[in-house]
């Protein structure tokens, strides 16, 4: 199956803060009323600082003017990572992945507002955390409304035999290689109280995408959906994962496209990571991160039209 857009063709959103490694400008996620698009992404630097800013912005699907800024001091985090944002209603949501400033685990929290410059990150309230998912960290969440359910996908590591403190003296657990990176759902009726129904796609047994599985987005194709996710073989891939398809009937079982990456390069510069999709008009968005020939990732745009596609609506 082909890749459904050309990330060499993109339009760069977002440059990194930075040039060089460990500045990234991305890890978007995005939502659409169908005139207008509001993503969320943050910016990171290299450690110590790494994801030190959140930003929402507004636009067109080509472009965005800033709306909201919030720092990691105003989670009292050491890092934000990726976020989802929707509206229910005339309530905006802000979902926030953050570490813990006090156990140093990640975790989801939301920030519920009637504007999507209004968010307040001193109101915000658990959604997930790792307790909740029996797990050692919970993080990048992708949410969508699917029937009457909330459907909320997420980047989680399985809770090791023994002592999990050691773990998060990083304050970033999924980057130590002890544990794997894998797909988990949890699922609501509000929103707001999530249900830990466990894994969707784990990692596979061998080959580029062994120990990292992460879904970043799914959309409608034909009768079912069409997903895209990060993989990585090893911990030494953690921060340049490579994006793969699966598909699925029901978004519960997940079943791989191809035996390796199907977007973007297989390396190095044009490597393609944290892709979010949302409909605007008759065409299919994508958001997502490129690794630029410096090391630095830019957040970028590219999109594909609906008609005759087989593409539909992501919710």
């Amino acid at each position: 199956m082909n890749a459904p857009f050309a990330p060499r063709e993109a339009l760069v959103v977002e440059e990194p803060p930075g040039s060089g490694a460990g500045h990234w400008a991305g890890a978007p996620g995005a939502f659409s009323d169908g005139e207008t698009v509001y993503i969320v992404y943050r910016l990171r630097w290299p450690r110590p600082t790494r994801g030190g800013e959140l930003r929402i912005a507004r636009g067109d699907g080509e472009r965005f003017e800033t709306i909201w800024i919030a720092k990691r001091e105003d989670f009292g985090s050491q890092s934000i990572e990726r976020c989802a944002i929707l509206r229910t209603g005339r309530t905006w949501r802000l979902y926030v992945s953050y570490v813990d400033g006090i156990d140093d685990r990640w975790r989801i929290d939301v920030i519920e507002a009637g504007t999507p410059d209004s968010f307040d990150p001193a109101a915000r309230r658990l959604a997930l955390d790792a307790d909740i998912a029996k797990a050692v960290a919970v993080k990048d969440p992708w949410i969508r409304r699917v029937g009457d359910r909330w459907w909320m996908f997420v980047s989680y590591g399985r809770r090791p035999e023994g002592d999990e403190r050691r773990l998060h003296a990083s304050g970033d657990a999924l980057s130590t290689g002890a544990v794997k990176s894998q797909t988990g759902l949890a699922t609501s009726s509000d929103g707001l109280r999530w249900t830990w129904e466990g894994k969707v796609l784990g990692a596979a047994s061998k080959g580029w995408d062994k120990a990292t599985s992460r879904l970043t987005t799914a959309f409608r194709s034909g009768d079912g959906w069409l997903g895209l996710y990060d993989g990585a073989s090893d911990i030494s891939e953690n921060y340049e994962e490579r994006c793969g398809m699966a598909r699925s009937a029901d978004l519960r079982t997940w079943e791989r496209i191809g035996s390796e990456p199907a977007v973007g390069a297989a390396g190095g510069a044009g490597t393609v990571r944290y892709v979010e999709s949302v409909v605007l008009g008759q065409r299919l968005l994508f958001f997502f991160e490129r690794t630029r020939a410096d090391g630095a990732h830019e957040l970028c745009m590219s999109s594909a039209p609906l008609s005759g596609s087989g593409l539909g609506s992501s919710s």
